[in-house]
């Protein structure tokens, strides 16, 4: 794989909130960031890019707007982050976003994949969530990974709008095939998308 994920340290936290701040309406404050990496059945991940490599796009207008909160992350490797929670054999994927420089990429996809191949690793049946029913594109994103919309949970946003709540059944033989054969078109996907950004940005391949 061309780019780098590890666990999310507390040092990785203000970059995160910033991320998490230019994704969600309500976001995260980064003291819940902070307490969710104390939690001992909570598992959060950092994706970055490899060394040398700049944003893939040009500043655009909205970077203007919003140079307090997009500085931090573009100071940093961090595209983007991930973060579940097991309970039982179930497991409940608490946050997940890309920096805008770095959307329509696969990153997205590529940490879901990462999240549930932890889960699975840890002997999950089944993958919960909840999402905003106005955020189209990660309907997309879920359904594409088998989730389905099971209830809807009034009001559950500091904002007033309502949640879905999502689920996937992970525990047949199928569901594992189908998810390895995602990875390995989504490893071929991220190899490509390394060579464009390199040469957008000059750096070495």
């Amino acid at each position: 794989m061309p780019y780098i994920l590890r666990p999310m340290e507390p040092s990785d936290v203000p970059v995160v909130a910033a991320i998490d701040r230019l994704s969600f309406p309500t976001p995260w404050p980064p003291a819940a960031f902070q307490r969710e990496l104390k939690r001992k059945r909570a598992h959060y991940y950092v994706l970055l890019r490899p060394k040398g490599e700049g944003s893939p796009v040009p500043d655009r207008g909205w970077v203007d707007r919003f140079r307090q909160l997009v500085s931090p992350a573009r100071r940093t490797r961090i595209i983007g982050y991930v973060g579940f929670r097991v309970q039982g054999d179930e497991g409940h994927i608490t946050t997940i976003a890309v920096h805008p420089d770095w959307r329509g990429k696969g990153f997205g996809d590529l940490l879901l994949v990462v999240a549930l191949d932890e889960m699975l690793d840890r002997g999950m049946d089944a993958v919960t969530l909840e999402m905003r029913p106005s955020n189209e594109v990660a309907y997309q994103l879920y359904t594409k990974y088998g989730f389905e919309v099971e209830r809807r949970r009034r009001r559950y946003y500091q904002d007033g709008e309502d949640a879905w709540v999502m689920a996937a059944d992970v525990s047949n033989e199928g569901y594992r095939q189908q998810l390895a054969q995602r990875r390995q078109e989504l490893t071929q996907r991220l190899r490509g998308e390394r060579i464009k950004v390199g040469q957008k940005a000059g750096a070495p391949l």
